[in-house]
């Protein structure tokens, strides 16, 4: 207030308004933008600003659906099958030999009519080697060989067709859910409306009732109207939280929203 005395007359009046409409205006900007976004009330804030957009959960469901996992290793082994029926003519091909090693040796020892003793060593080193390679070839398996490949590949096919059937019940459902989420939240909020609107016909009917101005059954009707309005409230509550953590576990993970109502 201070700076305002040291100003010109004109120029205070000035300065006064700005001072107000800006203690009016910082409620709605900077103390907003304070607000915990990591807070969640499904009675005020829209839910599908806070989850993912729908085909990065239908992505998501894909990802982790163990069915689909299923699909997936299946066909990887039936490819290894395939491989493996593509070389099967290889078991009747045998390859066979065999190394011997021979070694002696002698010492002879000679002695003449003179004295003289002459020794003789003598020794001998031999290698043996026998490579052998044998073909069999039975006429199964000559007739039966693509006929494997084919069974092999059209398991393959089969398993790929599977796990597109999956995928296209599996983004059904997503779309489904995530639908039927978005509908329980606006069902959530009209049945809190209600329940807003029936206490206060109650605490009306209630001093209307106590001013002689209404009859017992009259309030009694009020009363049931309330008892209604927040059995539907509740109801639709766990519809909504129940539509929210299936469409979690379909996805397979967490929205990491924070479910409160106050």
């Amino acid at each position: 207030m201070g700076i305002l005395n040291s100003v010109r007359p004109d120029l205070k009046k000035v300065l006064q308004h700005f001072f107000l409409m800006a203690l009016f205006l910082l409620p709605a900007t900077g103390f907003g933008q304070m607000r915990d976004t990591t807070y969640f009330n499904p009675l005020i804030d829209d839910i599908t600003l806070r989850i993912p957009p729908l085909e990065d959960l239908i992505d998501s469901a894909v990802v982790h659906n163990p069915q689909i996992k299923y699909y997936e290793a299946d066909i990887d082994a039936w490819r290894y099958r395939v491989k493996s029926a593509s070389r099967v003519w290889m078991r009747n091909f045998y390859l066979e030999g065999y190394i011997q090693t021979d070694w002696w040796d002698a010492t002879t020892n000679n002695t003449s009519n003179l004295g003289d003793n002459n020794i003789m060593y003598s020794f001998q080193n031999s290698y043996r080697g026998l490579g052998q390679l044998e073909i069999r070839l039975p006429m199964q398996d000559l007739w039966d060989r693509k006929n494997q490949m084919k069974t092999a590949t059209k398991e393959i096919e089969k398993s790929m067709a599977n796990k597109d059937n999956v995928i296209l019940e599996l983004r059904q459902k997503i779309i489904t859910q995530y639908n039927q989420l978005i509908v329980n939240q606006k069902i959530l909020k009209n049945a809190n409306e209600s329940v807003i609107a029936g206490a206060m016909n109650k605490e009306m009917g209630d001093k209307e009732f106590l001013n002689g101005q209404s009859t017992l059954y009259d309030l009694a009707y009020i009363m049931e109207m309330y008892r209604v309005a927040v059995y539907n409230y509740e109801t639709s509550r766990n519809a909504f939280f129940n539509s929210y953590m299936i469409l979690q576990e379909l996805c397979g993970f967490k929205f990491n929203v924070i479910n409160k109502i106050e």
